[in-house]
């Protein structure tokens, strides 16, 4: 049972965000008085009001889902906010959208609004009485999560309104024109760099927010600005990458801080709290705050399944594709278990490896079948049974929000992009993550790559879809092979990658056929399933999506930028929108 404290600070922290409602319309945020008005000039007198005032900054995360709501979540789950990646096939067929949508709830609305939540607690935090080093904890914390969530912001819908001051109804500034998103960027990285000096090492373990959960978010933020940079603009994105590496070495060099022996724990585990590898957690406690992501899994009539391009990216263990010329290690893909057979094992701890499911041939007791035959278990925990398992809003598995095996390889990859990587910066980053997970280490001469000794050259990555946007080093792909393995069925992740990437084109099924292909299963069983000429599984064999330029960032709402309009501000709308 998860420790009683932390228990009665998460139900606490459960009723205030009860009470607080934050899903405001964006004119209500506007025009009205914002969501957390429960509070009053008294209410800012203690520390212990001040936390419980940052708690509701944690709804953010949405990590696993909460209760039976799994379309709001990081993992797995495609829906809001037009996530699609190239890993899954969803039950559904996800579209690109082709018109501006009116209003955005998720991305603009509730972003602002805890904008507004920071900045108030900026502006009261002086005057609370506490001791300065909590003071200035709460102000980092303040800071942190103001700069992450303009981060999304940017990441989302490019140059957005910016404001650093809580702003009554009256001010002018509330409809301030948008601010280009380079600028945005340079002050969220002010922000998490003076988050990471201000705040405390250790605040309840993983479950808050600390100086090395700041030194994590910068080295995300550095590594996407310098790439998007280098990838979207044409620039020299050299300082964010150097910025990357010195914040991610922060967090490498701490000793608190080691992998976990399993990969899979980072996301079966009941319990996250202290765990060594999780930076920061979203804890789930029973009867107080539950999610349906092991019920989705365990009990759908259909679920999201792993697509071909994804499953043909697991190297073998030798370190070595697939696809290369003279991997002997590689038996093919005529039946699952020579599909299986030498394969990085992260490979069969994701999805089942010793059965396919699919329409028309399902397996297990509760009939699993996926959209692709792949099976996802990457959930399972054996000590959760029953209901706990089966029922919706029942599951209690710990989801993590930020990991050492992610600023691993952000170190890694800043090093790659920079053309400075020497063997000394594989051994330290990637080379632990594949270790972990059982697979041969890397070595470079800064370009290229190679395992045991043996040259990597996957022809994969000079294919025609590779060239649309252009080719990177044998390094850099072996990098973000790397990080597609690692984190998969991480779908917002996932697809924050290949947007900064530039790597759209993965998901037009068009130019990537293997998107839309599943598992081979030669002649399937019944006729509900239908295969290609290969006896791969046609996902969706009536649908195709196209990925245009002006997906890499969502409409700006319209109904905001008729709101701006009739205050006689212009709030422009993206490219192609």
């Amino acid at each position: 049972m998860k420790n009683s404290n932390i228990k009665s600070k998460f139900l606490l922290m459960f009723a205030t965000a009860v009470v607080a409602t934050t899903a405001v319309s964006c004119s209500d945020y506007l025009t009205d008085d914002p969501a957390d008005k429960f509070t009053n000039e008294n209410f800012w007198q203690s520390e212990d009001n001040v936390k419980t005032f940052s708690w509701l900054n944690y709804d953010t995360f949405y990590g696993y889902g909460n209760g039976t709501t799994i379309g709001l979540s990081f993992f797995y789950y495609h829906g809001s906010d037009y996530k699609v990646d190239d890993n899954l096939s969803a039950f559904t067929f996800y579209q690109m959208p082709v018109t501006a949508a009116t209003t955005n709830v998720y991305s603009w609305n509730e972003y602002y609004t805890l904008i507004r939540r920071c900045n108030l607690m900026l502006e009261k935090i002086p005057s609370v009485s506490m001791s300065a080093e909590k003071k200035n904890h709460y102000i980092g914390v303040a800071k942190f999560f103001r700069a992450y969530t303009y981060f999304r912001l940017v990441q989302k819908m490019g140059d957005v309104p910016y404001t650093d001051k809580y702003l009554v109804q009256a001010d002018p500034a509330v409809y301030a024109p948008a601010m280009p998103r380079a600028e945005i960027m340079d002050k969220v990285i002010a922000d998490l760099e003076e988050s990471a000096n201000l705040m405390l090492v250790s605040d309840d373990k993983n479950a808050t927010v600390n100086k090395y959960t700041a030194y994590a978010a910068l080295s995300n933020a550095c590594l996407y600005e310098g790439t998007y940079r280098k990838y979207h603009l044409g620039q020299d994105g050299s300082a964010y990458l150097n910025k990357a590496k010195v914040a991610s070495l922060a967090v490498m060099n701490n000793p608190a801080y080691k992998l976990n022996a399993d990969w899979k724990s980072l996301y079966n585990s009941v319990e996250l709290l202290g765990n060594t590898e999780v930076i920061l957690a979203k804890r789930y406690l029973t009867n107080v705050l539950m999610h349906s992501l092991q019920n989705y899994t365990n009990t759908s009539t259909i679920q999201y399944g792993l697509t071909k391009w994804a499953a043909d990216s697991y190297v073998t263990t030798n370190g070595l594709p697939i696809q290369q010329a003279g991997n002997a290690q590689y038996t093919g893909d005529d039946n699952v278990t020579k599909t299986f057979a030498n394969r990085d094992p992260r490979f069969g701890k994701t999805v089942n490896p010793a059965n396919y499911g699919y329409k028309g041939k399902p397996f297990g007791t509760t009939a699993l079948v996926s959209m692709s035959g792949y099976v996802f278990e990457l959930y399972n925990n054996p000590a959760t049974t029953g209901p706990d398992v089966t029922t919706g809003g029942r599951n209690y598995t710990d989801a993590p929000v930020f990991t050492l095996s992610e600023v691993y390889l952000n170190y890694a990859e800043a090093c790659a992009e920079l053309g400075t990587a020497t063997n000394n910066d594989l051994d330290i980053s990637i080379n632990k993550v594949r270790a972990r997970a059982g697979i041969a280490a890397l070595t470079t001469d800064g370009n290229n790559a190679s395992a045991g000794n043996v040259v990597i050259n996957d022809p994969r990555r000079t294919s025609a879809l590779e060239q649309i946007a252009g080719v990177v080093s044998p390094l850099i792909w072996e990098v973000r092979r790397e990080r597609q393995i690692e984190f998969m069925s991480w779908t917002t992740l996932r697809q924050a990658d290949i947007y900064r990437w530039k790597k759209g084109d993965y998901l037009d099924t068009s130019k990537n056929p293997d998107v839309n292909l599943g598992a081979r299963i030669g002649a399937p069983v019944g006729s509900q399933t239908v295969v290609d000429g290969n006896g791969y599984v046609k996902i969706y064999p009536a649908s195709t999506r196209t990925f245009e330029p002006k997906h890499y960032l969502m409409n700006i709402p319209t109904n905001d930028i008729d709101l701006y309009k009739a205050q006689g501000v212009t709030l422009k709308q993206n490219p192609g929108w």
